[in-house]
């Protein structure tokens, strides 16, 4: 009698089919991950849209943008709540209180505690709340405040201060800001960027190269003043933050200073402004041995290689961060004279 020997894989036959199944999964999941991005960079985009309209919405109700640093050290952002939908939240913010920092009071925490889907990118990566003992949630996106205030020791963008409580740094002149004041034309002109938020204050959680600001030498001796700030002292501060290592880097405040974006209700440089003295993705960084307002904050994102911004004709860009620094802080002026084509950037 014959013996028959029953049907089956062998070793070498699984092998193969085990291999075939891991490329096929390889190539499959850069696929996934890029149809991901490209869905969450989408309303990231989306974002910005909503963000640019509501502004134009607040312009036409009141003639003007909304200030920088409004009443209360507010930020542009709580001014825009209304024309976003989010009257409730506006609502709970007691503007009648006679407090520098409204938004640090009791009565308006629950505003800030508040997460408004429109102000955080999908991408971003620290989403969770602020751990500093008032919970706040963060936001993804900075407004203009033009290119380096120690350039010309005046905001030169759309946004700026208009609170006058320090001595060295002047209010924004003039304090507020309409489509009429922006003379380079509203299609080159910022409005709104990306800008990666860090993680909470006392969090352990790892660096990203956008996620902190780090502490660097700068120019004039400790409690010297810089500014009208010469090309060649702007050069000098950019290579002292290139040349920054984002790894070992010092945190400003001895390492305790990671509030990047947060609180999203406050209208500051170090909060929920940028500027455009580094191009996007750059390494923020901060000259402690003068002020926060010398602090170079560039906008940013975990988008590969850019940023979306909104230009104060409404319309959102992606902005590569291989952009030229001269375009990019023309970019950041409202009414520099600078002559820019739309093919520059």
């Amino acid at each position: 009698m014959r013996s028959h020997s029953k049907a089956g894989f062998t070793l070498i036959e699984l092998l193969v089919v085990i291999a075939i199944i891991a490329v096929l999964i390889a190539l499959l999941l850069p696929a996934v991950q890029s149809a991901r991005e490209a869905a969450r960079r989408a309303q990231c985009v989306n974002n910005l849209k909503q963000i640019g309209l509501a502004v134009h919405n607040y312009n036409d109700t009141w003639g003007v943008f909304p200030p920088g640093e409004g009443a209360g050290a507010i930020s542009p952002h709580i001014a825009i709540l209304p024309f976003l939908e989010q009257v409730p939240i506006y609502n709970s913010i007691n503007f009648n209180l006679n407090n520098r920092w409204i938004w640090t009071d009791f009565s308006s925490l629950t505003s800030g505690q508040s997460r408004v889907s429109s102000y955080v990118c999908p991408s971003e990566i620290y989403t969770d709340k602020n751990n500093d003992g008032y919970f706040f949630w963060g936001s993804n996106y900075a407004w203009n405040s033009g290119s380096w205030w120690p350039r010309f020791q005046s905001w030169d963008g759309v946004f700026g201060r208009t609170y006058d409580d320090d001595t060295t740094v002047d209010p924004f002149s003039p304090s507020t800001i309409g489509f009429q004041s922006i003379t380079d034309g509203t299609s080159n002109t910022l409005l709104n960027a990306e800008v990666a938020m860090g993680p909470d204050a006392n969090s352990a959680a790892p660096r990203t190269r956008v996620s902190d600001c780090y502490s660097i030498p700068g120019i004039p001796p400790s409690g010297t003043s810089l500014g009208p700030a010469t090309i060649q002292q702007m050069q000098q501060v950019n290579t002292q933050c290139d040349t920054t290592n984002w790894v070992t880097g010092t945190i400003p405040w001895d390492g305790g200073w990671r509030y990047k974006g947060y609180p999203w209700m406050e209208g500051s440089m170090w909060r929920n402004w940028f500027n455009t003295i580094r191009t996007p993705n750059k390494i923020c960084c901060t000259m402690d041995s003068i002020s926060w307002w010398y602090i170079l904050k560039p906008a940013s994102s975990y988008h590969p290689g850019v940023i979306n911004a909104v230009l104060c004709d409404g319309s959102v860009r992606a902005f590569k961060e291989s952009v030229s620094q001269p375009i990019w802080m023309a970019l950041g002026t409202r009414a520099g004279g600078e002559v820019l084509s739309s093919d520059s950037y």
